[in-house]
């Protein structure tokens, strides 16, 4: 992992907290085009020789301003695998829908034609939420509640990826009823996942069995079958 602050120097809570947000507001505002370090100092009233001792970029501050808001998922730990994942999905699904989901998402595509962002966004490819998430499933495997074989980055993306896509698929007038059933629509995902990896794994570890329809179709053209007997032939006569 990299931290995008600087070492060395103390941390001081309550700076990074006005830096982080002022970084968030510029950035809400008027984009990365309009991004600049010398507008986070004059909102957050922190010099701009001070954000560079805690921060080595622009980029980097950037970064650590729009995932700070994701910190939340490191204190999900009910000690049962369903309710860790209905507490995580709710929690992603209330961050999608806020401001600051909207940041990360914007985040994540101006990383895609921006060099240098892309690179810090790189730097740290597993950043503690991401950790946290996995962490939840890793839990839920030990517990024995998910196969020793399952996939914890593939458990994650589907849960995850689901919410997000919920989140911005669903048309503006449809919101408010999404919100109203999301309990059930998070339960009744977080339950076809389980069941749905559970059964997976299962079919893996089974023998394959090839069907009578397909034993019949492979034999080789031509081959000769089973004559039947001299009674069966004088019977017939």
């Amino acid at each position: 992992m990299v931290d995008t602050r600087r070492a060395g120097r103390p941390r001081d809570p309550e700076l990074e907290h006005r830096a982080q947000q002022a970084a968030r507001s510029v950035y809400a505002e008027r984009g990365w085009s309009g991004f600049t370090l010398d507008e986070v100092a004059r909102r957050s009233g922190i010099g701009k020789g001070s954000l560079y001792l805690r921060w080595p970029s622009k980029e980097a501050l950037l970064v650590d301003a729009v995932r700070a808001r994701i910190r939340f998922i490191a204190d999900i730990d009910t000690g049962d695998l369903r309710a860790d994942l209905i507490e995580f999905a709710t929690s992603w699904l209330a961050h999608e829908s806020t401001d600051d989901g909207s940041l990360a998402r914007q985040l994540s595509a101006d990383a895609h034609r921006v060099a240098k962002l892309g690179d810090t966004l790189a730097g740290d490819p597993y950043p503690e939420h991401l950790r946290a998430t996995r962490a939840i499933i890793r839990r839920g495997i030990e517990r024995g509640e998910l196969p020793p074989q399952t996939s914890v980055a593939l458990v994650a993306d589907l849960i995850a990826g689901a919410v997000s896509n919920h989140v911005t698929a669903t048309p503006p007038h449809l919101r408010e009823r999404a919100k109203a059933e999301s309990a059930d629509y998070i339960a009744a995902l977080v339950d076809t996942i389980i069941a749905g990896v559970r059964a997976t794994v299962r079919a893996a570890d089974q023998p394959r069995q090839i069907p009578v329809a397909a034993k019949s179709a492979s034999t080789p053209a031509g081959s000769s079958r089973s004559k039947p007997s001299a009674a069966t032939q004088a019977s017939s006569k």
